[in-house]
């Protein structure tokens, strides 16, 4: 059976991914890939020996996706593995019907958090309003990841130095012509200053030198931009 584990609920979706893994597993990253040993895996050969289940990273990758009919033409030669494949982003039904016979696991992101997301602006108290929001259909960590996204895209696209960031490349047009109409109303120095607060935030709730919860250290932010 092959699982498609995708979505841009990046958090969720590599969670669910990771905690598929045991002790006989095998990940391949579809950038670097070795066709003769994935295919040795798949047919329990080789250095690998009989596998129960197989993962692979960065399949849809601009670098994957050059390895993508490739593999998927040994993947349906070889149909009798557990194949985990992993993207970060939702998969188009066109590539979902190569494996009739596929599973699909889709982790979107609840609208109520691109509400929020997009709604930040400085010196707004509905900015914690809406964060509260997202909060009833997620868990903080996840908001938390977003909002570090947010504020890195929205430098990258301000900054001339982010123009070379992967992830912005990846926007289309009308995703930057929105990041950029949010992040005129901050300014770079600004934002800058916001992506240094959550910085401090992250390390200190990994490190436990924070008396605060996360929630009620992003509240505190919110109430400060």
């Amino acid at each position: 059976m092959i699982t498609f584990i995708h979505g841009d609920d990046v958090v969720s979706s590599r969670n669910y991914f990771l905690k598929q893994k045991n002790d006989n597993s095998i990940t391949f990253d579809a950038e670097n890939l070795s066709i003769i040993e994935l295919l040795q895996s798949l047919q329990g050969e080789g250095l690998f020996g009989n596998s129960k289940s197989i993962f692979i990273d960065n399949l849809f990758t601009q670098k994957g996706v050059k390895n993508l009919n490739e593999i998927t033409q040994v993947l349906k030669e070889k149909n009798n593995a557990d194949v985990y494949i992993w993207s970060n982003k939702i998969l188009g039904a066109k590539v979902l019907s190569e494996f009739p016979r596929c599973d699909s696991k889709l982790f979107k992101i609840p609208q109520n958090i691109w509400a929020f997301l997009d709604g930040i602006r400085p010196s707004d108290s509905r900015n914690v309003i809406l964060f509260h929001k997202a909060l009833n259909e997620t868990d903080p960590e996840i908001v938390f990841a977003m909002i570090i996204r947010q504020f890195r895209l929205m430098i990258g696209l301000l900054d001339d130095s982010g123009k070379s960031i992967d992830e912005v490349k990846r926007l289309a047009p009308w995703q930057k012509s929105k990041f950029i109409k949010q992040a005129g109303l901050f300014g770079t120095n600004k934002l800058k200053a916001v992506y240094k607060k959550l910085y401090e935030i992250d390390k200190s709730s990994k490190t436990g030198t924070t008396g605060l919860t996360l929630s009620q250290n992003i509240d505190n932010l919110l109430l400060e931009i």
